[in-house]
């Protein structure tokens, strides 16, 4: 395929905004996505943040990648400056996301991408390189959400609460009493419940935050958006409710992945997630000593060396018969 990405951002005075430009594209609607950086012609990583976040949360990493990587920034749908997309259901919010990543992917980069996903974003990012894995080279998971280990088909502590939260009534509640909140107390709350580590995330980036969750506040379409949150809080809650079905999504992934997991994740334990990527023994999973949900605020210098490592072209000398499906491409 051809490439088709805007030449890079030229690189930004010390003073300028954090996070650099925002540029849009119709995709069937608004997507905001943010060009973090690096060489034109580059490979491309296609960064996807968690639920509540944005593209700017990929800003604190981004300067450790750009030396050899275009690092491209997603808004997911109902985040940052991007539309909220459908609103109709969680199966809905979720093919709209893939739809998304997908035409992005052909008529933005116009090449295959290592995905970079975050929490949910590291979902879409698997949902998606088993969707559609021409355009998937590898994948980059940090602490995406996984399910428990059940002796039943479904998690009945998950159903439970799917049950509640489809409840009539429930998404109304939420939205009240988030609407009472400031976007500072809205984005601090989100900060505290990912980490213990709190004090470690930059303070541009979390003021950078604050802003933008007040300029989506502030969006003619915000209502929208929220509900579009809500459905794709019940779709994941859906998925991992059914751990059968996720570890079989996984196990159909052709693409290599690093998965990089805090020890200290409130959110996802470490130990069943290091269970689940041992079922893809050509995958490789680290797990990092001290951090939390929120690997690429916490320590993005060791997340951008990890990185770095496992996507460096390598020329290995195999050994008859070696299986060298994970091996690195030569670009």
């Amino acid at each position: 395929m051809d490439r088709h990405l805007p030449e890079p951002s030229p690189s930004p005075s010390p003073s300028a905004a954090f996070g650099g430009a925002a540029r849009h594209v119709d995709l069937d609607g608004r997507v905001q996505y943010r060009d973090l950086g690096g060489p034109s012609g580059a490979p491309v990583l296609l960064c996807l943040h968690g639920l509540g976040g944005s593209a700017l949360n990929w800003a604190v990493l981004a300067p450790g990648l750009v030396a050899t990587h275009r690092v491209l920034a997603l808004d997911l749908l109902g985040h940052g400056g991007s539309g909220p997309g459908p609103v109709g259901g969680a199966d809905q919010a979720v093919a709209a996301q893939l739809r998304v990543i997908e035409r992005f992917a052909d008529e933005v980069v116009g090449a295959p991408v290592t995905l970079v996903g975050h929490s949910i974003g590291g979902i879409m990012a698997v949902l998606h390189a088993e969707a559609t894995p021409r355009q998937v080279d590898r994948l980059v998971l940090l602490s995406p959400p996984v399910p428990r280990r059940t002796r039943w088909s479904v998690d009945l502590r998950l159903a439970g609460k799917l049950a509640l939260l489809r409840a009539p009534g429930t998404a109304a509640v939420v939205r009240h009493l988030a609407a009472r909140r400031t976007p500072a107390e809205l984005v601090q709350e989100q900060l505290t419940r990912a980490t213990p580590h709190v004090r470690r995330i930059p303070a541009r980036a979390v003021d950078a935050s604050i802003v933008e969750a007040a300029r989506r506040a502030a969006l003619p379409d915000a209502g929208r958006a929220a509900a579009a949150q809500w459905d794709q809080t019940l779709a994941v809650v859906s998925l991992l409710m059914h751990a059968g079905r996720w570890r079989s999504t996984i196990a159909a992934v052709p693409a290599p992945a690093l998965w990089l997991h805090g020890t200290d994740d409130p959110l996802a334990a470490v130990e069943p997630a290091r269970a689940l990527a041992a079922s893809r023994p050509d995958w490789d999973f680290a797990a990092l000593p001290g951090v939390g949900h929120l690997p690429h605020l916490e320590d993005p210098g060791a997340v951008a060396e990890r990185m770095l490592q496992w996507l460096t072209p390598r020329r290995p000398h195999p050994s008859p018969g070696t299986d060298q499906r994970h091996r690195t491409p030569l670009r």
